[in-house]
């Protein structure tokens, strides 16, 4: 089953919750009900190397909450799920099912594949029915004006702010970067958004214990600049110091792309590993991918990329 259609399942059709009017403006500190965490069993565990257990989390999401409530409009509803606090203009059941049906499924996956230091802070997941109530959110809790994303994260403050409306595997994606800010905070940008936009559209193995990315537009993308012969080469995307901005899209479309590319040699999570490892003597990851490849330069990957490009297929 793809996200998107588990996250379609989940939630039902879109349906507003109250007004949009609403949405425009802070609301005042008030008293509504911050469900409290399940059991220990049930909750995502943080124990482990660099992550708290649920029961140390639970007051430090709690406070999280709080401060939440005195700026979401009085149609949001909160849930603490430590170290999760999820928030938005659904019910607490509806909340409650995206808890267990899309983040601890993701969360879990997530973690086995890549991430060893799991999160000592609260993580705060703000979901919203619709792009109207989605940027009225945005601009209240951050001043910010998503106009090209249907979901941001603000590492900083471990928040990810969603438009589930999209259903387009929004919520993986941004979940993979805040989960990473906690295992390898060093992690360079072209990997960070390679590694999370290839979970845009995916599915879980046989044994639903594995994320696996899925082809999608990006692929196609990547094949029309390779056949006009403009597709960027690798190493030009990966030391570029300017990932966003002009040429934002190819480069998007080269990472993720990439990321599929050793998803599919089985040699995606090996490299992550071993990279977060180089780190100090590896910025962009180029000497790691050569060792792990078992070539002399990134030139030599990139025209065994650019083959598997032309010749997958993005059906």
């Amino acid at each position: 089953m793809t996200l998107r259609r588990l996250l379609v399942l989940t939630l039902g059709p879109p349906a507003l919750v109250g007004g949009v009017y609403a949405l425009c403006f802070p609301a005042q500190i008030r008293q509504i009900p911050v469900w409290g965490s399940v059991a220990a069993a049930d909750a995502v565990q943080g124990a482990g190397a660099g992550g708290l257990d649920a029961a140390t989390l639970t007051p430090a999401c709690n406070m999280a909450a709080d401060e939440l409530l005195k700026k979401l409009p009085a149609t949001c509803r909160i849930l603490v799920r430590p170290p999760f606090v999820l928030a938005g203009d659904f019910s607490e059941a509806e909340l409650d099912r995206l808890y267990r049906d899309a983040v601890l499924p993701v969360t879990r996956a997530l973690w086995r594949s890549y991430f060893d230091h799991k999160p000592d802070a609260p993580v705060t997941i703000v979901v919203l029915r619709s792009e109207e109530s989605y940027h009225a959110a945005a601009a209240a809790l951050d001043g910010y004006e998503p106009v090209a994303y249907a979901g941001y994260t603000q590492r900083g403050k471990r928040r990810v702010v969603l438009n589930l409306a999209t259903g387009q595997g929004t919520l993986a994606h941004e979940l993979s970067h805040v989960l990473a800010s906690f295992d390898f905070p060093d992690l360079p940008e072209w990997f960070d958004e390679g590694l999370a936009a290839l979970y845009e559209d995916a599915v879980f193995s046989e044994d639903g214990l594995l994320l696996v990315g899925t082809s999608n537009w990006r692929l196609r993308i990547l094949q029309d600049t390779l056949r006009q012969r403009v597709m960027p080469s690798l190493a030009a995307v990966v030391n570029s110091p300017e990932f966003r901005g002009e040429g934002e899209g190819l480069n998007y479309a080269v990472v993720r792309c990439f990321c599929q590319y050793l998803q599919e040699r089985g040699l995606l999570a090996h490299f992550y590993r071993k990279f977060r490892s180089a780190i100090g003597d590896d910025l962009n990851g180029i000497a790691t991918l050569c060792d792990l490849l078992g070539v002399a330069s990134i030139e030599d990957i990139d025209r065994d990329f650019r083959t598997w490009v032309s010749q997958f297929d993005a059906r």
